[in-house]
């Protein structure tokens, strides 16, 4: 069968949008396409009303392997898999012979939690976990949006935070939701065969497109660790926003308040001695950081720089130690254990 050529493509999928073609866009999925057969690097910039979604959109589809999309913002994000890549889908089809598939693929906090929605969220001042239903009042607002969130729960199929309308408070979303570093994993976890975020990223596997955003690139890229599927093509839209993005990611934040939690969250698993030290360096910390000035430091004071190492220090010691749990009576310790390592690795990891 001849390959379907990429004007004879370009012009079904405009068509499709009821769009009229233009000399850039052309320009630019004939690069697009160049690019991807050369296994090259490409840097486009094309002005506003070139249609470059299109542009990239086509000759990616095309490809016939798997093609990872960063964008910046959840407009756009939104844009391509509700809307632009549905129509090019079903445009192309008739010449591509095939119907490509795509999904969109998120962080896991973007995703409602099942665990966290039926056993809680850690209680940092109390033992045990935080039925947080029963905590927030039913008129509050946060008791609102959490009793609307259960609801919507038993509805959705996606978990996807975007597609809860109207949306809530992130104060309520922080209820029912986990970091990556405080998720159990889904074969530890009791719902892991219903988690959403690891259904998110087996669809994404199996998709030809696989639309994500900045942050998850830099995430992959950085920390090691994969969370996009293999792709053979990576398309950066919005790329004036990456460095932006992949700095936020790249850039560690450590306040007393985040140092406390992580102390309150670990006492209870490692022995005395080793949480008094954390307690201890928790403490000095947080004097140096009172009287910090704010603004940007060009150089780490003296105080501060001694303060951070005993932070780190004492972190470590308590990573170590962090296994057997002194209360075996804590609800769910599993949980509690994984999310009080999760707090403690972050302080030791910017201190």
């Amino acid at each position: 069968m001849t390959k379907p050529s990429l004007p004879d493509l370009l012009h079904a999928a405009v068509s499709a949008v009821g769009g009229t073609e233009r000399p850039g866009q052309v320009a630019m999925a004939e690069a697009v396409a160049e690019a991807i057969d050369d296994n090259s690097h490409r840097l486009i910039q094309a002005g506003t009303g070139t249609g470059k979604s299109l542009g990239y959109l086509v000759p990616a589809l095309a490809h016939g392997e798997r093609v990872v999309v960063a964008t910046a913002t959840l407009a756009l994000q939104r844009q391509l898999v509700e809307r632009d890549l549905p129509r090019t889908v079903e445009a192309l089809h008739p010449q591509l012979r095939r119907r490509p598939q795509f999904a969109m693929l998120k962080g896991r906090s973007n995703y409602l939690c099942l665990h966290r929605l039926h056993e809680g969220a850690p209680q940092d001042e109390e033992e045990g976990l935080f039925d947080q239903f029963e905590a927030a009042t039913p008129t509050s607002k946060l008791g609102k949006d959490l009793l609307r969130l259960r609801d919507w729960a038993d509805e959705t199929e996606t978990g996807d935070r975007d597609d809860l309308t109207p949306g809530v408070s992130d104060k309520a979303w922080a209820q029912i939701s986990v970091s990556s570093r405080e998720c159990l994993g889904a074969t530890k976890c009791a719902y892991g065969a219903e988690c959403f975020a690891e259904a998110a990223r087996e669809r994404a596997k199996l998709a030809d497109v696989v639309v994500t955003n900045h942050a998850l690139l830099a995430i992959d890229a950085i920390e090691g660790a994969p969370v996009l599927p293999q792709h053979e093509v990576l398309i950066v839209d919005e790329a004036h926003e990456l460095v932006s993005r992949v700095t936020g990611v790249a850039t560690g934040e450590l306040t007393p308040g985040q140092v406390n939690r992580a102390v309150k969250r670990a006492a209870k698993l490692v022995d005395e001695k080793t949480a008094d030290s954390l307690q201890t360096a928790s403490e000095s910390f947080e004097r140096v950081m009172e009287l910090a000035l704010p603004g940007r430091l060009e150089q780490l004071p003296e105080d501060l720089g001694y303060a951070l190492m005993a932070l780190r220090d004492a972190a470590r010691n308590v990573i170590s130690a962090i296994g057997a749990t002194r209360d075996k009576s804590v609800h769910d310790e599993d949980a509690v254990r994984k999310q009080a390592l999760a707090a403690v690795e972050s302080v030791h990891g910017v201190a």
